[in-house]
């Protein structure tokens, strides 16, 4: 066995993959989220401190704690900033302070987000690059962020960050661009949709990575990565939303004509971004090995098995 893992999100779509991924590896693995079911792990909402101690107790000392737990929609943090800083900052402070009394020698972590880069200056993007998050989803991850590097930093707690740029797969829910459009294409083979694609800004250029290369990033860093530092998770290479669209529809036999709907645009919105992986690939040998096309494979192979059910 590889040790004790504790996953918060755990019912999240990323958090769903990295449990059983872990365990398959050997991890023994404890699941917390705010909405679980007791006789699957123990539902904690980390921005009450009072759960996040218990929890903390309840999980014992384990040997690495996957912080997942976030408001991740930047829509939803958008409408409410107070709500996207109480998840995932002040969830993140509960948290590490939680552990620091009660598991003080567990490697903790952090999963931020590429968000945080903002508008690049410079492509590809390394971990160097200055943090100027746009938006209240970025802004309160960086906040996090600042949070864990001091922590790694004054050795309160042994913190690795991670910054995954933009990564899908089955199971992610339809409010992500690649889910949505995989989703009403299989809606509209199934007489549930009709023959409308309804996009945001196809030109945005994205960084995408399959969600199983990056919960093999997120073990690889629990076990390798060196306190205190900052890794990129990435594919290096931007694809634009209208490439995916196109690969879309050439996977699918019935005719479907686009809209362009404005409540679907950003006004924060980055035309392009693509980061490097080298710092992170330097440390562990990690690659992604997931084509952009099996991304796109895989999304259509779960909405077309949801509408068959």
């Amino acid at each position: 066995m590889l040790g004790k893992a504790l996953v918060t999100g755990a019912q999240g779509f990323v958090g769903r993959h990295l449990c059983r991924y872990l365990e398959t590896r050997e991890w023994e693995v404890l699941r917390t989220d705010r909405g679980m079911e007791t006789e699957s792990g123990r539902p904690c909402d980390l921005t009450n401190a009072e759960e996040t101690e218990a929890l903390a107790a309840w999980a014992g000392k384990p040997d690495c704690v996957f912080h997942l737990a976030a408001l991740s929609f930047l829509p939803d943090a958008d409408s409410s900033p107070l709500a996207a800083f109480d998840v995932n900052l002040r969830g993140t402070l509960n948290l590490t302070e939680a552990l620091i009394r009660h598991a003080p020698d567990a490697r903790f972590l952090f999963i931020g987000s590429a968000a945080s880069y903002g508008v690049p200056h410079v492509l590809p993007v390394t971990e160097d690059h200055p943090l100027a998050p746009g938006n209240p989803y970025a802004i309160s991850k960086t906040a996090a962020d600042h949070y864990c590097a001091y922590l790694g930093d004054t050795q309160r707690l042994d913190t690795v960050r991670l910054r995954p740029f933009n990564h899908s797969g089955p199971g992610q829910p339809p409010q992500f661009v690649l889910s949505s459009l995989a989703k009403q294409i299989a809606a509209i083979e199934h007489g549930q949709q009709e023959p409308v694609i309804r996009v945001g800004n196809l030109h945005a250029a994205r960084d995408f990575t399959h969600v199983k290369d990056v919960i093999r990033a997120y073990e690889l860093a629990a076990r390798h990565g060196a306190t205190g530092q900052a890794y990129n998770i990435c594919s290096g290479r931007a694809r634009s939303i209208e490439d995916a669209l196109n690969l879309f529809r050439a996977r699918t036999q019935v005719s479907i004509e686009v809209t362009v709907e404005q409540s679907r645009q950003r006004a924060s919105d980055v035309r392009e971004i693509v980061g490097s992986h080298a710092k992170f690939t330097s440390l562990t040998k990690w690659r992604p090995d997931t084509p952009f096309e099996r991304i796109l494979d895989d999304l259509l192979f779960y909405w077309r098995q949801h509408f068959s059910q």
